[in-house]
């Protein structure tokens, strides 16, 4: 829906909505008293919110064509320590009643998430503020690329100008249709399906025993792991990536980037088994004070405390019918947990997993790169905003089934007590014959999938429609590649 907007009114006005949809909901989840309420909250902020089809349209026009590998992967640098401070600032400004004396008001005791919300949405606005005074318009935006002709012309072929026409506006129906725009959008969201069941899984290995492929990782070493990812993503973004995309077609960056990713995906459930097992030990640990809890209110005689041992445990004695107050407290409850410290696990796991987990990480930036701008080549400037906005419907619905089936099928792998190859190895390795079904795919795409469309239509006297890039001898934009 918007990027079939942004076709009509422009791209800046549907950017700047979305940063408005954005401000107003980040507020307003902020000011959350259930859950119901953050959920229609987040729902209406992303039913209002198109700025992700929107803005890769935005930049892919404002780039000359050999700038788009270094533009498409020095955005997602932003994105790569967002990633890392986001959560970190969040986890730091929640709760502020309880842990700062400023902060000790009524407000931030009622709703103790409204300051990381608070701080989130005065970015937003800059942003807001910012996109409306130095944000342009590129719809209108003519094209400067300077073209070649690569056949002599002659005066027999001139008259054949008079059959050139601009293109006309295509309906969403008629671009599915078109093979061209419908299996970039395909790789898109096919590669958003391997990702996120990836990211889904990963964790759920980790903190499997090794009986199930995994090291009994607590949320500590998952957390190193993660930084891993983020650290190494941002680096990438600036360096590697745009590199190898500078020197090869987008195909061929897109397939070596799948085939990394394949191999990863292959050799995580036997990880365990190249650098041995992490044994179990019971270990008792004692939460810090970054330990936060909610403050829940009951009915007096509705729990009561009993020992157990050293320990206590509260013990319901009628049915339990507490409401949360809002006010967050800091917890010092004692549980036992069964994980190593990060700094006892020998560097034979942390090597070889980290560097399989890099690999992955690198494979999987490569090809997001290459798809993004195979997808904004497969349209031209009138539709090119409905073709992102194609890609990123299918990738949304791909991010929506994804973690269910994925997550449900490594419960299910991991209980049925079969043998190799169907026990916890079978999730990952379906996950891998995906990868290599969208490597097929890929390669069924020509090799003009690799340049810009061109903005007219060829028309014979019979009517039939050509695609300018596709004819030999026509006009090609000076590019790099």
């Amino acid at each position: 829906m918007w990027g079939k907007l942004s076709d009509i009114v422009g791209r800046r006005p549907i950017l700047l909505s979305s940063a408005t949809a954005i401000l107003v909901g980040t507020m307003l989840v902020g000011f959350s008293f259930s859950f119901l309420w953050t959920v229609g909250v987040m729902f209406f902020e992303g039913l209002l919110n198109g700025k992700l089809g929107v803005a890769k349209t935005y930049l892919y026009e404002i780039c000359p064509p050999k700038f788009h590998s270094f533009a498409f992967s020095v955005v997602g640098l932003p994105s790569s320590v967002a990633q890392f401070v986001g959560p970190s600032l969040g986890g730091f400004l929640a709760c502020p009643a309880t842990r700062f004396q400023t902060f000790d008001k009524p407000v931030f005791k009622q709703f103790p998430y409204l300051l990381p919300c608070a701080v989130a949405a005065c970015a937003q606005f800059c942003i807001l503020i910012g996109g409306c005074f130095l944000l342009g318009e590129s719809l209108e935006k003519s094209p400067k690329d300077e073209y070649i002709d690569l056949t002599e012309v002659s005066s027999r072929d001139a008259p054949e100008d008079k059959d050139k026409r601009p293109r006309q506006e295509e309906s969403t129906c008629s671009l599915l249709r078109d093979r061209l725009v419908l299996i970039p959008c395909a790789l898109y969201a096919l590669l958003a399906l391997v990702t996120i069941c990836n990211n889904q899984m990963l964790p759920l290995l980790l903190v499997s025993d090794s009986q199930h492929g995994g090291y009994n990782f607590d949320a500590a070493e998952i957390s190193i792991v993660s930084t891993t990812h983020a650290i190494y993503s941002a680096v990438t973004h600036v360096t590697i990536t745009p590199y190898i995309a500078s020197k090869f077609t987008y195909k061929t960056v897109f397939l070596s980037g799948v085939v990394l990713y394949a191999v990863g995906i292959i050799l995580l459930p036997s990880m365990v088994n190249i650098t041995g097992a992490v044994r179990s030990q019971q270990l008792l640990q004692t939460a810090n004070s970054s330990d936060l809890t909610l403050n829940f209110t009951a009915a007096p005689g509705q729990f009561s405390t009993s020992p157990l041992g050293t320990e206590s445990y509260i013990q319901p004695t009628t049915e339990m019918n507490a409401t949360v107050t809002g006010q967050c407290r800091l917890a010092g409850d004692r549980r036992k947990t069964s994980q190593h410290k990060a700094s006892d696990l020998p560097a034979r796991v942390w090597g070889p997993l980290l560097l399989v987990l890099t690999v992955m990480e690198q494979g999987s930036t490569q090809s997001y790169l290459a798809v993004i701008v195979m997808v904004g080549n497969a349209g031209v400037q009138s539709n090119r905003g409905t073709v992102n906005g194609i890609a990123q419907t299918l990738a949304a619905l791909s991010r929506l089934v994804g973690p269910a089936v994925s997550a449900n099928l490594f419960a299910w792998t991991t209980d049925n007590g079969l043998p190799w190859p169907l026990d916890h190895h079978l999730s990952f390795y379906l996950v891998a014959v995906l990868c290599i079904l969208v490597a097929v795919l890929c390669a069924s795409l020509p090799a003009s999938s690799n340049l810009p469309r061109a903005d007219s239509l060829t028309v014979s006297e019979e009517g039939d429609r050509r695609e300018e890039p596709m004819l030999e001898g026509t006009l090609y934009p000076l590019m790099d590649k």
